[in-house]
């Protein structure tokens, strides 16, 4: 992996995962940078006769914002079908957490404490879901594990984009929408910003490195989310055995972050 993106980690929003891009994405972002998805995403995958029959299940969307680009889903199962058949998902620098060790894959050297982090973090993120009376479809799943594998990580940004529609109304991602709905705002940063343009010019250099400058040429809404994390150790806190004192816990940190995102 290329040293100037050796501590930085990719995760792949399941969206853009489950878009025309996603195969695409997924097989050139590893060669590049570690880079991530959900066991969410191979659920949906394994079971994609079903999903195909039913992609609205799986669309991104939230009660607002009712847009089904359908056929585009069922393409979008096919090609991580042949995908999986074709080649070696360990072999292209995508790692995940399953729902124990024993079936996450995690790169070389990375620390299991992380397992940790993410379970507890996700666990706390499920339950500001029940709070909010969100029913946990697959798709709220899939953005819960994203939000909570992107707080365990170091130096992780989330890879989305907008669909068309969000961009011409100039509404946010889907994934912002769906943090918005547990009380966890997000922000569009101004790409003029002094620190967004050296970050973006990045990022736009990784995806070209990656093979993926097709994707910014022909217009694609590309974007990098960040989470803005309160100054704890991510995680450690929110395993007490304590449940007055986890509860506690969990909603100060949700209660303390924020999402921040700009277009590539």
């Amino acid at each position: 992996m290329p040293t100037q993106y050796q501590n930085w980690s990719c995760v792949i929003d399941p969206a853009i995962a489950l878009s025309h891009y996603g195969v695409l994405i997924a097989e050139n972002m590893g060669k590049e940078i570690e880079s991530w998805v959900v066991q969410e995403l191979w659920n949906i995958v394994n079971n994609a006769e079903f999903y195909s029959q039913r992609p609205e299940l799986i669309t991104p969307q939230i009660q607002a914002f009712k847009d089904k680009p359908t056929a585009e889903t069922v393409w979008s199962l096919k090609e991580w079908g042949k995908l999986k058949q074709e080649q070696d998902i360990g072999g292209l620098g995508l790692y995940w957490l399953g729902d124990n060790l024993q079936e996450s894959f995690l790169p070389y050297g990375k620390s299991v404490k992380i397992f940790e982090q993410w379970e507890a973090l996700a666990g706390a993120l499920e339950r500001r879901n029940e709070q909010t009376l969100r029913s946990s479809d697959v798709m709220t799943i899939a953005f819960r594990d994203t939000i909570a594998l992107a707080a365990s990580l170091k130096s992780a940004f989330i890879l989305t984009y907008q669909l068309p529609s969000e961009y011409e109304k100039k509404s946010p991602p889907t994934i912002c929408k769906v943090l918005e709905t547990w009380g966890i705002p997000s922000q569009a940063l101004n790409k003029k910003n002094p620190t967004v343009a050296i970050e973006r010019q990045h990022l736009q250099q990784l995806i070209v490195n990656a093979g993926l400058s097709k994707l910014l040429l022909a217009g694609v809404h590309l974007a990098a989310f960040h989470l803005v994390l309160p100054p704890v150790t991510t995680g450690i806190n929110l395993l007490s055995t304590s449940s007055e004192s986890l509860y506690e816990q969990e909603s100060y940190f949700w209660n303390n972050v924020k999402g921040i995102w700009y277009y590539l």
